[in-house]
């Protein structure tokens, strides 16, 4: 189960519980509520109708004889002298006094006077324990019961959304993980999500799978494409450099036609590194993205050596330093392209003064004296084909080495930093996650 699922599961989960525990707030309060009414106001109610019933009773006839039932018993004294009341009584004075122990039970007794603080006093004790079971059985005990018909009917709606959800859930975990156009990877298979898809799933499922045939013509559209485009650029550069090269074996040429040549030679050469290129990402899919750990340092030399003449013509010093070993996942032709790429461009755009690659144990940085970029000009550099004024009027490359650079390390989820100023140079630096364990421990 992955986040994105483990997440929904989670809300469902915490919507139920929160749907619980406010309905068992409700009932709790309820009870608790039913609970203080009978005991608390109805009984003290009662007993104090009754002692005024009493009292009109008792001025009509002084023999009135004290109430006696089977829930109820009243006491009276003499005045003062409360000799003749039951010990429990006597500390007692007027008023409520709530529940209070009475030969073997609790029973609340109230206290009644004729006239405030003259005459005889009525004690009025209440089975309060018998109405408490009938508050119990007619109030605690239905609630109770409706609590966990509640507490049962929420937990079959739970499961039930649970169930509606399962589907949705399933749908995108397989489309989450699932990447397309890889290389040999099978056509979008939702069956089995069908066999246990509601209608209104069935629906997108149909949406999905009809998204997927159009999606996978187009990535295989371009993917031709790109292969046939590339493989037919590479005959007319192969036979122009060809040319270049008988054009360069004669003695008797101008210094202006060396100079056009080898001009020739630059872009000859830069476009057999984009086709290249191109043909690598054109096949990407097939790139091991999860290889054995790679030491750069290892390779950089020869990187190096595949862009020195072109320093060389340029009169640009290319050098090489190495302050750690950088290890990393990423294939040497994926480097390759990145290095080739990042050193290439440093060289076109640099007029004078040297090009410098650096390797540390965390990143590799490409630093060069040349004419730099404003903020304006940095904010669209890794756009394809794009060149700012400077690099066009240098009618330096042709606008995607950043954009491809940018989109290898994107896709082996690495990082890369740029700080340039214009007239001073550029500086760019490539990070990639760390190997878990390096292949030198």
């Amino acid at each position: 189960m992955n986040i994105q699922r483990t997440r929904l599961v989670t809300k469902l989960g915490r919507v139920f519980a929160l749907q619980v525990a406010l309905v068992s707030l409700a009932v709790a309060a309820g009870i608790f509520i039913t609970n203080t009414i009978v005991d608390d106001f109805l009984i003290n109610e009662a007993l104090e109708d009754e002692a005024n019933h009493y009292w009109g009773l008792y001025q009509s006839n002084p023999a009135q004889s004290l109430p006696n039932t089977n829930n109820m018993i009243g006491y009276m004294s003499q005045g003062d002298d409360v000799s003749a009341l039951p010990e429990a009584l006597r500390p007692h004075q007027p008023g409520f006094l709530g529940r209070v122990d009475f030969g073997s039970s609790k029973q609340t007794l109230y206290v009644s006077q004729s006239s405030p603080g003259v005459g005889p006093k009525l004690y009025l004790l209440f089975a309060s324990e018998d109405v408490s079971q009938l508050a119990f059985l007619f109030g605690i005990l239905p609630l109770s019961i409706a609590l966990f018909l509640i507490y049962g009917f929420s937990f079959l709606t739970y499961r039930l959304s649970h169930q509606a959800i399962s589907p949705l859930v399933q749908l995108a975990d397989y489309l989450e993980e699932f990447r397309f156009g890889d290389f040999n990877q099978p056509a979008v298979d939702l069956g089995d999500l069908r066999r246990i898809a509601n209608p209104e799933v069935d629906v997108m499922i149909d949406a999905i799978d009809s998204f997927a045939e159009r999606l996978d013509t187009f990535i295989e559209r371009e993917r031709i494409f790109t292969r046939d485009a590339s493989h037919e650029l590479r005959t007319p550069i192969a036979v122009f450099k060809g040319s270049l090269d008988l054009l360069q074996l004669k003695v008797d040429r101008s210094e202006s036609d060396a100079k056009a040549l080898d001009r020739m030679r630059r872009t000859a050469d830069d476009m057999e590194g984009l086709i290249g290129t191109m043909l690598l990402l054109a096949r990407g899919e097939e790139v091991e993205k999860h290889g054995e750990p790679t030491l750069l340092n290892d390779f950089l030399a020869n990187f190096v050596e595949q862009v020195a003449p072109l320093a060389n013509d340029r009169a640009i010093d290319l050098l090489s330093e190495f302050n750690g070993e950088l290890w990393t996942k990423v294939p040497k032709q994926v480097l390759q392209i990145l290095v080739i790429n990042l050193l290439r461009n440093a060289i076109n755009y640099t007029d004078k003064g040297a090009v410098t690659i650096s390797v540390s144990a965390t990143k590799f940085t490409v630093t060069d004296t040349g004419i730099g970029m404003s903020a304006d000009e940095l904010h669209q550099a890794f756009e394809p084909f794009y060149r700012g004024e400077r690099a066009r009027v240098a009618n330096a490359g042709h606008g995607l080495g950043l954009s491809i650079v940018r989109r290898m390390v994107e896709q082996f989820s690495g990082r890369i930093d740029v700080q340039s100023e214009a007239g001073v140079g550029t500086k760019i630096s490539v990070s990639f996650p760390l190997p878990v364990k390096s292949a030198s421990t």
